[in-house]
């Protein structure tokens, strides 16, 4: 393949520029600098500190692999943020950085990723297609590293800083509601900033106790006791019905907790990290699952509404960066709350790109791996990826559906608290 010849834009990233054609004129900043300027003003500064620390994680991700590709000695010829045209642009050395328009990713670009992306003969020995099984493997990793680093630390913040959530010490945060009609909760009257101390006389003030009482007790009528402003008072109420996977049903109250939160041991946000983790881990075949796309395409035909956080739409219907940023940057929201976020997205996006689908990354680790076994000491085996293309174009369209049936959603039917 001649160099002229561009490879398929699912394999490669843009074409770099020739040394004095980027772009340096400050136009583009400035009307970088007014969007986000604008975004603090329309949705809040908490909004735009989300924003923030998504581009943070982002720009993180490729500074993982551009710091590990340089170190490994490939060479890396483009570091941008953003996608499409580029907006601004400077060179130092052989790399070109810059910032592109569309705010939805970063790439670097190293020469010779696979057999379709052409390079200089020159620098042949610079190209990632050739250097060692280890330094491939570390260099195509370093991103999803970085986003395990980046959630194990934010762990840590919110543990020993933070402070971690003391179910001990708790009052009602938010009341849900059903689609089928209220909740026991507001049947009993409950309003956020009070407290169930007990339930049929068991204590309550404890809300794992409170949980768990709740969950075994579905369809039956239960005798609240709730503590707040104005004393104690005690209401009855009938518990709702929640269908579980498992075939059976739990009992569903309707409210959201608002936890007192104290300064922990370090060692709390390792465990809350390995936790964190673990979910993320049992979520992603759920996530990939048919029933995914057959619940966001159903959920797209049911015209505009706003959807209760605690209802069950919420709780199986991924949400968007949109939708993140709308959650976490809610002013009224827990402090924590975007801490939190950005440390689960960190790591679900960590997992879910190194599974073994090209474009992710987990897709080139995959094929390094193969080409490891497939080679031998006087003969390496470089794999022809222009096979995978099928398999490619039907995940980036997969992922493509993902973002814009998420972001319709959490504009058309955003969920709110």
């Amino acid at each position: 393949m001649t160099t002229d010849q561009r490879p398929p834009w699912v394999m490669a990233e843009p074409k770099e520029v020739e040394q004095g054609e980027e772009k340096s004129s400050p136009v583009g900043l400035v009307i970088l600098v007014a969007l986000f300027a604008f975004l603090w003003y329309a949705a809040g500064f908490r909004a735009f500190l989300v924003v923030m620390g998504l581009l943070v994680m982002i720009f993180l991700h490729e500074l993982g692999h551009f710091m590990t590709a340089r170190w490994t000695g490939m060479k890396a010829t483009q570091f941008f943020i953003g996608m499409g045209p580029r907006l601004w642009s400077f060179r130092r050395g052989e790399t070109e950085y810059g910032i592109r328009a569309l705010p939805i990713g970063a790439f670097v670009r190293i020469i010779g990723m696979n057999n379709l992306d052409p390079h200089p003969p020159e620098d042949r020995d610079r190209a990632y297609m050739y250097k060692s099984y280890p330094r491939r493997m570390l260099v195509i990793t370093a991103g999803s590293a970085m986003h395990f680093i980046q959630a194990f630390i934010l762990f840590i913040v919110l543990a020993s800083v933070i402070g971690a959530p003391d179910s001990s010490k708790w009052t009602i945060a938010e009341i849900s509601r059903l689609e089928t009609g209220e909740t026991p909760s507001v049947e009993a009257g409950l309003v956020p900033g009070e407290t169930i101390s007990a339930v049929d006389g068991v204590d309550t003030t404890d809300f794992v106790v409170l949980r768990d009482y709740v969950r075994e007790r579905a369809g039956e009528t239960v005798e609240l006791e709730v503590t707040g402003e104005n004393g104690v008072r005690v209401v009855e109420t009938t518990l709702a019905e929640r269908p579980l996977s498992d075939g059976t049903n739990a009992g569903f109250l309707g409210v959201a907790p608002d936890f007192e939160r104290t300064a922990q041991n370090p060692w709390v946000g390792v465990e809350e990290f390995g936790t964190a983790f673990w979910r993320s881990l049992t979520i992603i075949p759920q996530f990939l699952s048919p029933g995914t796309f057959t619940n966001l395409v159903s959920l797209m035909g049911q015209g505009s509404a706003e959807v209760d956080i605690l209802s069950d739409e919420a709780a199986n219907r991924p949400v968007s960066m949109v939708g993140a940023v709308r959650l976490a940057g809610n002013a009224e929201a827990d402090p924590a709350v975007p801490v939190v976020m950005l440390a689960y997205i960190n790591i679900f996006v960590g997992i879910f790109n190194l599974l073994p689908l090209l474009p992710l990354d987990g897709g080139h680790a995959a094929i390094a791996t193969y080409e490891r076994i497939r080679s031998r000491r006087d003969k390496p085996y470089h794999m022809d990826v222009a096979k995978l293309l099928p398999l490619t174009y039907a995940v980036v369209g997969f992922l493509a559906f993902l973002m814009i049936s998420t972001v319709w959603l959490d504009i058309a039917r955003p969920i709110v608290q």
